[in-house]
């Protein structure tokens, strides 16, 4: 995959954010020219994720996809759990 822009989006209370994930297995595959803009993070675990050897089982999973050029332009915000009382 390239040249993929992806504008304005929020994310709250999400287990993942931003994510690129390619299958573990042999390839020529590749991830690059991406943007990522605009992005709101509202109490994400994993706010950026880039996983090159998604492989549900870890069962024959020797590959990699190459990634390449990747921008963010992120803005996060974490609120506790507990919060602060004044």
């Amino acid at each position: 995959m390239q040249n993929v822009t992806v504008k304005t989006s929020t994310f709250t209370g999400t287990e993942n954010g931003l994510r690129i994930k390619s299958w573990g297995r042999p390839s020529n595959g590749f991830a690059r020219d991406i943007l990522f803009q605009h992005a709101v993070m509202n109490n994400v675990q994993n706010p950026i994720v880039i996983d090159q050897n998604y492989c549900p089982g870890e069962k024959n999973c020797p590959g990699q996809v190459h990634v390449k050029s990747i921008v963010y332009t992120v803005l996060f915000h974490f609120e506790s759990e507990h919060p602060k009382h004044t």
